[in-house]
C-alpha cells in the first residue's frame, strides 16, 4: 500500500508515454529489415551473393555475417553516447540524438552501391536504432506511476514487436514489386520514416520530471508531475503532489552521490544491480531470438521453403511477438516481473530443445520425401518460441531495465544493459551464418544450455520490483540509507501489505553530516 493509495488512471500520461515508446519502432525496424532483405534474391544479386546459377559465393557468408553483426558494432557506441547524452543534456535530447543518428545511417543504407558502403551505414544506423532501446524504458518509466508502471512502460514490448512485423511486411511486399532496386531499396527506405516521426513527438512531449529535478529545475519538473499524475476525472492532485514530494527529496539526495561508471561497479550494492542487469541481458539475447529474427529465412529454406514461403513464414512468426506482448503488458503489473521473465526465459529453452530435435532428426538434411508433419511442426515450435519470449522477455525486460537502477545511475544502467544484448547479439550472429552452414541445428544447443542455466540464475538473484516507486528501489539492494522519503517500505520481495508507510527527512548539521529522521506517515 502507499501513503496516498494507487495512481488513478489518466489518458494523458498514458498517451505521452506510449507516444515515446513508439521509438522501439526506430529500433526494431531497422533491426529486423535486414532479416527480409537477405531473403531478397535481388539484393543477394546486387552484392554479388550468388552466382547466376542460384548458388552461394564462396565469401557470401562471411560477408553476410559481417552486414549483420556490424549493426550491433555500432550499437556498442551508439549506446554508450546516447548514456553520455541523456544524462547530460536530458531524456528527449538523447531521443533527438538516436533520431539524427538513425536518418543519416538510413539514408546511407538505402543509397547503397556495394558491400563496403552498406557494411558502413549499417553501423551508423546500428548506434542510432539501438539508441532507442537505451532511452525509451528511461524516459517512460520515469514518466510511469509505480503501480502502472508495468503497462506503461510494457508499451516498449509491445512497439518492439510492431516494429519487427513492420519489417517482415514490407520485406514481403516488396517481394513482389517487379523492379529489383525496390525489391530491397524501399524497404530500406521506410526505415526513415520512424525516427522523422520521432523528432515530430518530441517538439510536443515533455521532459523527465525526475532528470529535470536533478539539474535543479523544480518548478519544472513540479509543472509536469502535477500534470501526469493529477487524477483525470476529477482533476485532483494529491496523489500527484505526494509523487512530486518524493521525487523532490529523493533528488537532492541522488545529486550529492557519486554518478560514475567507476562507482557503478566498485560499490557493492550498486555493482550488485549492474551484474543482475547484465546477466538478464545476456541470458535474454542467449535464446537464440535475434539469431533467428535475422536468418529466419535461412532457417525456412533450410527446412525446404522455397524463397516466397521463406519471407512469409517469418512475417507470421513475427507477428505472433504482438499479441503476446499485448498480454504481457496487461499481466506484469499483477503477476510480477519475476514469474514473466521465468516463464519467458525456460520456455524459450524447452522450444529450442524440441525444435534442435526435429530439425537433426527431420530436416538434415531435408530428404526427397520429407515428413511434412515434422517439418510444419518445426515452424509451430519457432512460433511458439516467439510467444515465450514476447510475454516474458521483451515487456518484463524493458520494464525491469528501466526501473532497476537510481536517478542519478538509470541512464547508465540501461545503456549497460542495451549494450551487453548488442554485443551478445553481435557475437550470435556474426557465428550464425556459418554456424548454420557448418554445425547446423546443434547451433541451438548453445541457446539451450545458455538459458537452462541463466533460468536458475535469474530464479535465485533477480528480485521483484512490481508496484516499488523508483525512489524507493535502493532497499531491494540494501541501500535503505539513500532513500529519502517513503510513502511504501518494501521488505526484499517488494511486498508492502501490512508494513506502515514512513517518511524519511534528511537534514545536515554543521560539520555537513547527515541527520536522518524518520517516522511513521
Amino acid at each position: 500500500m502507499t501513503v496516498e493509495g494507487e495512481h488513478k488512471w489518466n489518458w494523458q500520461n498514458f498517451v505521452i508515454t506510449f507516444a515515446i515508446s513508439l521509438g522501439q519502432w526506430a529500433f526494431a525496424y531497422p533491426s529486423a529489415i535486414i532479416g527480409s532483405t537477405m531473403g531478397q534474391p535481388s539484393f543477394l544479386r546486387y552484392m554479388e551473393f550468388i552466382e547466376e546459377d542460384g548458388t552461394m559465393t564462396d565469401i557470401s557468408v562471411n560477408l553476410q555475417g559481417a552486414m549483420t553483426g556490424v549493426f550491433q558494432a555500432g550499437a556498442f557506441f551508439g549506446i554508450l553516447l546516447v548514456s553520455w547524452v541523456m544524462d547530460r543534456y536530458g531524456r528527449k535530447a538523447g531521443m533527438i540524438f538516436c533520431a539524427i543518428l538513425s536518418i543519416v545511417g538510413g539514408s546511407i543504407t538505402t543509397a547503397s552501391n556495394g558491400v563496403a558502403m552498406f557494411i558502413v551505414s549499417r553501423f551508423i544506423s546500428g548506434g542510432g536504432s539501438w539508441g532507442f532501446l537505451a532511452v525509451t524504458p528511461v524516459y517512460t518509466s520515469e514518466l510511469s506511476p509505480p503501480n502502472l508502471r508495468g503497462l506503461f512502460v510494457g508499451m516498449n514490448g509491445v512497439n518492439i514487436a510492431v516494429g519487427y512485423a513492420l519489417a517482415s511486411y514490407m520485406g514481403l511486399a516488396f517481394f513482389y514489386v517487379s523492379d529489383p532496386a525496390a525489391q530491397w531499396r524501399c524497404p530500406l527506405g521506410i526505415a526513415l520514416v520512424f525516427p522523422v516521426g520521432i523528432l515530430l513527438i518530441m517538439a510536443v512531449v515533455p521532459e523527465s520530471p525526475r532528470w529535470l529535478l536533478m539539474k535543479g529545475r523544480t518548478e519544472d519538473a513540479r509543472k509536469i508531475t502535477l500534470k501526469l499524475h493529477k487524477e483525470a476525472d476529477t482533476g485532483a492532485t494529491e496523489y500527484a503532489e505526494a509523487q512530486f514530494e518524493q521525487m523532490y527529496l529523493q533528488a537532492e539526495v541522488d545529486r550529492t552521490l557519486n554518478p560514475t561508471w567507476r562507482e557503478m561497479f566498485l560499490r557493492p550494492s550498486y555493482r550488485k544491480r549492474a551484474i543482475v542487469a547484465i546477466a538478464f541481458a545476456f541470458i535474454g539475447h542467449s535464446t537464440g531470438v535475434t539469431v533467428i529474427n535475422n536468418y529466419g529465412p535461412t532457417l525456412y529454406k533450410a527446412l525446404g521453403y522455397d524463397s516466397e514461403y521463406q519471407l512469409i513464414l517469418q512475417t507470421g512468426w513475427i507477428t505472433m511477438a504482438i499479441p503476446a506482448n499485448i498480454l504481457g503488458v496487461f499481466v506484469t503489473d499483477s503477476w510480477g516481473r519475476k514469474p514473466l521473465i521465468l516463464l519467458g526465459v525456460l520456455g524459450c529453452c524447452a522450444c529450442l530443445i524440441i525444435e534442435a530435435a526435429l530439425v537433426a532428426v527431420y530436416a538434415s538434411p531435408v530428404p526427397e520425401a520429407p515428413n511434412l508433419v515434422a517439418i510444419r511442426a518445426a515452424v509451430a515450435i519457432l512460433y511458439l518460441f516467439m510467444i515465450f519470449y514476447s510475454l516474458g522477455i521483451d515487456v518484463a525486460g524493458m520494464v525491469f531495465f528501466g526501473e532497476l537502477f537510481p536517478n542519478h545511475l538509470r541512464a547508465k544502467g540501461m545503456g549497460l544493459a542495451a549494450v551487453t544484448i548488442a554485443l551478445s547479439d553481435f557475437v550470435y550472429l556474426q557465428c550464425g551464418a556459418i554456424a548454420y552452414r557448418d554445425i547446423g541445428w546443434k547451433y541451438y544447443l548453445v541457446f539451450v544450455i545458455v538459458t537452462l542455466i541463466g533460468a536458475i540464475y535469474l530464479m535465485v538473484y533477480v528480485p521483484e520490483t512490481r508496484g516499488i516507486p523508483l525512489e524507493e528501489m535502493s532497499a531491494l539492494f540494501g541501500d535503505v540509507d539513500e532513500i529519502a522519503n517513503f510513502r511504501s517500505s518494501p521488505n526484499r520481495n517488494g511486498d508492502t501489505d501490512g508494513i506502515e508507510p514512513t517518511v524519511t527527512y534528511r537534514k545536515t548539521d554543521e560539520d555537513g553530516d547527515v541527520i536522518t529522521t524518520t517516522h511513521v506517515a
